[in-house]
């Protein structure tokens, strides 16, 4: 019996190990995406929100100016070189900073948003970005492709949680057909290439309470019965390369 269970519990060990591995390939696969586009792109600025461990903010090699914002970052590498990082939340930044000067007076060329995993700070982190855009600004969103209901709970329960995030690209979809909306399937749970902004925009801002009470209380079957919405939008990462 004890042999048994010791070999039980080897396996369940070495199968506990493999499923840990092939969720950090997994996870990476956006980075990959992500370096894609900063080769393509050579952003002279760039902003991100929410940077954790610094991953994704040492990618912007090409710019002389790179800011992320974080209220708790947690840098394990170095980062980008120009690069600063700001230890307070996004509607702090915004409401704080004169984000032009950060950039040394330059235009925003290339942001990533990947802060709060609800959707309702998504779509201010985009509404605040695109305020200090020009038309040709590219902005990234992750995390809009959920991978099942548990991880895209709006409560946190799993490891891998990517929240509601997918709701921000339906909202955007529905409020702002101006914007062009490009969808990579990029592992684990894709990202959103969003194309035509309006610095004069302030349709989000105007409808941000009813955004919230239509879509806060919707839940993982909305998003089965309306993938199509977003699924239609999605496009291999040469085609998607090549609009840019």
């Amino acid at each position: 019996m004890t042999d048994d269970t010791d070999a039980e519990r080897s396996r369940d060990s070495v199968k506990a190990r493999l499923i840990r591995f092939a969720a950090s390939l997994r996870s990476r696969g956006y980075y990959r995406t992500l370096r894609r586009l900063h080769a393509t792109l050579k952003p002279e600025t760039y902003l991100e929100i929410g940077i954790r461990k610094g991953d994704s903010l040492a990618l912007a090699t090409t710019a002389a100016v790179a800011i992320g914002i974080d209220p708790a970052p947690i840098l394990t590498r170095p980062t980008a070189p120009n690069a600063e990082v700001f230890a307070m939340t996004s509607d702090d930044f915004f409401a704080k900073c004169d984000v032009r000067e950060e950039l040394g007076g330059r235009d925003l060329d290339l942001a990533f948003i990947d802060g709060m995993h609800l959707f309702e700070y998504v779509i201010r982190d985009f509404a605040n970005v695109e305020r200090v855009s020009t038309p040709d600004t590219v902005v990234v969103l992750h995390d809009c492709l959920p991978i099942d209901a548990l991880s895209a709970a709006r409560d946190r329960t799993t490891a891998l949680w990517t929240g509601d995030v997918w709701k921000a690209a339906l909202v955007l979809r529905r409020y702002r057909p101006d914007l062009r909306l490009t969808v990579i399937d990029a592992p684990p749970s894709g990202l959103v290439i969003v194309q035509g902004l309006d610095p004069a925009s302030r349709v989000l801002d105007e409808n941000a309470e009813a955004i919230l009470g239509e879509y806060a209380a919707l839940g993982f079957d909305h998003w089965e019965q309306h993938r199509g919405e977003v699924l239609e939008l999605v496009a291999d990462l040469e085609t998607a390369l090549a609009g840019l």
